[in-house]
């Protein structure tokens, strides 16, 4: 009869193994100028881009894939014109 599978032990645990950082190879963090301090964060993107996030059939991805390959233009550009388009047959929002 066959013993079957048999489980392998775990690999040994080095102990002479340290991980040890040499001082000269941590970053040095430089605290900000006083008038820096009081800025506050703004989150606008460059040319205020937001991302578009929508559920769209595959079908209607993969047509404005092909027609940005075949027009050599980007997504974001034939979403623009089509908007365009669509201003022109609806009216603007």
């Amino acid at each position: 009869m066959a013993k079957g599978l048999q489980m392998a032990e775990p690999p040994r645990r080095r102990s002479d193994v340290t991980a040890e950082v040499p001082q000269n190879d941590t970053p040095k963090i430089t605290p900000q100028v006083a008038a820096d301090a009081g800025m506050k964060f703004t989150q606008i993107a460059e040319g205020e881009k937001v991302q578009f996030n929508k559920r769209i059939k595959r079908g209607v991805a993969d047509g404005y894939e092909m027609l940005a390959i075949r027009t050599r233009q980007k997504v974001p550009e034939l979403l623009e014109e089509a908007l365009a388009l669509l201003e022109q047959k609806y009216g603007k929002v």
